[in-house]
């Protein structure tokens, strides 16, 4: 089926690789809301999208001039892997329609107002399930970085500090300063853990302990062994107004964008000359 948009060809190939693109996120989506993919489906999403690129495309060409050769070489350059494969002539065409859309998008973007901070703040008040703190853990700890041969003497080395610490013969803190492969950079502090930020197993370890205790030793990306001491544990509660204003500010105002984009969208449509042809 031949596709045209206001007289500009695309493809079947273009089509194809478009429904290849969309595939698995169409049918994770429709299987997600009750429904069953299907080929037809899904050829409809994939010419809706070529289409709303074409006129996006023409909007961007007949609004903004080419950009400077400076510009359309820095382009190749910052997005490299995007053009390696295509000649010198195909680069520069691609490169000079890319930066006319970005200059488009910046200048839709432009357009939108900025929520106000009582639209923020009614956004986080209706919406309270979105802004909670799960459980998190502070942890202080030892690092050794090990290579296959001194692994085993390593492990040993560590649990021999476990053992001195509990016995009283040595301080967590001092032997994190002086044994600690990480101490200079992190003053033997871990990133607070959470919920699926580590492994499973080691999740379950370091949840079990009590604040004030030591973990065995625990192996992290096969190669670092680590001893934890868990210093608090915080239960779950609400984030504070304050400490997630700006994301939904940046949320409010991406929406606000897509919003405007689909409308201009809806606008080029109405005006545009679009044909498929068997």
């Amino acid at each position: 089926m031949a596709l045209t948009v206001n007289g500009v060809p695309i493809s079947e190939e273009t089509i194809a690789s478009e429904v290849t693109r969309l595939r698995d996120g169409y049918e994770k989506y429709i299987r997600e809301n009750g429904g069953e993919p299907n080929d037809k489906e899904l050829r409809e999403w994939a010419e809706e999208d070529l289409i709303e690129a074409e006129l996006f495309r023409q909007e961007a060409a007949s609004k903004f001039p080419d950009p400077s050769d400076e510009r359309v070489r820095q382009h190749i350059q910052e997005q490299a892997k995007l053009y390696g494969d295509l000649s010198e002539q195909d680069s520069v065409a691609r490169a000079k329609r890319e930066l006319r859309a970005r200059a488009l998008m910046k200048s839709l973007r432009k357009e939108v107002p900025h929520p106000s901070e009582a639209d923020v703040r009614k956004y986080y008040d209706e919406h309270p399930e979105l802004f909670v703190m799960d459980e998190t853990l502070r942890l202080s700890h030892i690092c050794h970085f090990f290579y296959p041969t001194d692994k085993s003497d390593l492990f040993l080395d560590l649990l021999r500090v476990k053992t001195e610490i509990g016995n009283g013969q040595m301080k967590w803190m001092d032997a994190a300063e002086q044994l600690s492969d990480t101490f200079s950079e992190d003053g033997g502090m871990f990133e607070p853990v959470m919920t699926g930020d580590l492994p499973q197993d080691i999740e379950n370890k370091l949840f079990a302990l009590k604040p004030g205790e030591i973990s065995d030793v625990i192996e992290l990306g096969g190669h670092s062994l680590h001893l934890f001491r868990l210093l608090e544990k915080t239960p779950p509660g609400p984030l504070s107004f304050k400490d997630v204003k700006q994301t939904i500010n940046t949320l409010l105002f991406d929406q606000a964008c897509q919003f405007a984009l689909e409308a201009r969208f809806d606008a080029l449509k109405a005006t545009a000359v679009i044909r498929r042809e068997p």
